[in-house]
């Protein structure tokens, strides 16, 4: 069952008002309405406890807004490399991040996906000089799950990665 921030909201706020009850009261001295209270406080969170702890709730939503998230990180000297990883679920944005060094040289970068088929397929293809500037090849909309890229330097030569993903 999917639980949404204002369903959460509203019972943190059952159990911190029936936490509050309890603690302030002895237990014999503890009033029958309580249950009632926090039946209310759930439905009307512009209650003082119920406010709290929505900003508690909605605290914790933006703690894991979206953000770019590295998958792989490698470097090496190569004169053909293909890495491969994997998507992150809900993650829909897919990028390959790279850089080279080289004296007037350049790599060629392909960003490709598999299919249900298990064969590769070429999204996004560039032409880079190696300046050791990072360069980006950036895909929306990323449903499959295994993704790699292929590094052709026209030489032997250092190149450094990033596969990244976005949500």
């Amino acid at each position: 069952m999917r639980i949404n921030l204002a369903i959460r909201a509203g019972l943190l706020g059952v159990a911190s008002a029936a936490a509050l009850s309890l603690a302030s009261a002895p237990a014999q001295a503890a009033p029958a309405t309580a249950p009632q209270t926090a039946v209310r406080t759930a439905t009307a969170p512009a209650t003082p406890q119920g406010g709290a702890a929505a900003e508690a709730v909605f605290g914790q939503a933006a703690d894991k807004r979206a953000r770019w998230v590295t998958l792989k990180h490698e470097s090496g000297r190569h004169g053909y490399w293909g890495p491969s990883w994997n998507r992150k679920h809900g993650h829909r944005v897919m990028q390959v991040k790279a850089r080279c060094w080289g004296k007037g040289q350049t790599m060629i970068v392909k960003f490709m996906y598999r299919n249900q088929y298990l064969d590769w397929k070429v999204m996004k293809r560039a032409k880079w000089p190696c300046d050791g500037t990072p360069r980006y090849l950036r895909v929306s909309n990323a449903g499959h799950k295994k993704y790699g890229a292929i590094f052709i330097p026209s030489y032997t030569q250092t190149i450094e990665y990033w596969a990244q993903s976005y949500g």
